[in-house]
């Protein structure tokens, strides 16, 4: 048991290390960054993600650490929430919020075993998505920012929108980059890009939908 809290100690002090390290690389060097991220399936599983977090992970953080931010600014995300099932904690939001943002990194994922010509299964789908999870992340956490910064600041609605569009920007730009590397046009990539953020956003639509209409029968 000890060790066991040892342990867990050391992994969330790194995470004070690692994330704004990670957050920086991916910012600067998104390219880079995927390129680490894609090598490290190459190395025992043990080793992979030693000079940074875990994709999925640093994705979570990310929420996280926009949630609290909406904490300290005291904006109660919970309460502006129509939908009676995310109504009942912060926990389910941000649970939400993740598998909302998770949306993004997997339908680039399913895109990318597809092109490949590989058969999907959770194995070939692994390693794309967590490769998705370090830009995702830092959009998610930007995005996440800039709509804060819109509810809860008293003179940041401009500044929140730049931001919030900064990052969409940002994010179909390294998409676009990453989808040329081969043999793709930068249109081509950037219309590839494209889709996989529309059909993410459908998703997301839809269910917005389905919870506004939850909400609509509760009432």
């Amino acid at each position: 048991m000890l060790r066991s809290l040892e342990e867990l100690l050391y992994e969330v002090m790194t995470w004070l290390v690692f994330y704004p390290r990670t957050v920086l690389l991916t910012l600067v060097q998104p390219l880079k960054t995927l390129e680490y991220c894609k090598a490290q399936f190459h190395r025992p599983e043990e080793e992979r993600f030693d000079r940074s977090l875990s994709p999925p992970l640093f994705l979570l953080l990310s929420l996280l650490l926009s949630h609290f931010l909406e904490i300290g600014l005291h904006i109660d995300p919970v309460g502006q929430v129509n939908a009676p099932i995310l109504q009942m904690s912060q926990q389910n939001l941000i649970v939400f919020r993740s598998l909302v943002f998770a949306l993004f990194p997997l339908m680039f994922a399913l895109r990318y075993v597809k092109a490949s010509g590989l058969s999907l299964s959770r194995t070939t789908l692994r390693a794309p998505f967590f490769i998705e999870c370090y830009p995702a992340s830092v959009f998610a956490l930007l995005l996440q920012i800039g709509m804060t910064m819109e509810h809860g600041l008293q003179h940041g609605r401009m500044a929140g929108g730049a931001l919030a569009a900064g990052a969409t920007v940002w994010y179909l730009a390294v998409q676009t980059a990453w989808l040329s590397r081969g043999d793709k046009s930068r249109w081509k990539a950037f219309s590839i890009a494209l889709w996989q953020l529309v059909k993410a956003l459908a998703i997301i639509l839809l269910v917005a939908i389905g919870l506004a209409y939850e909400s609509h029968l509760f009432d």
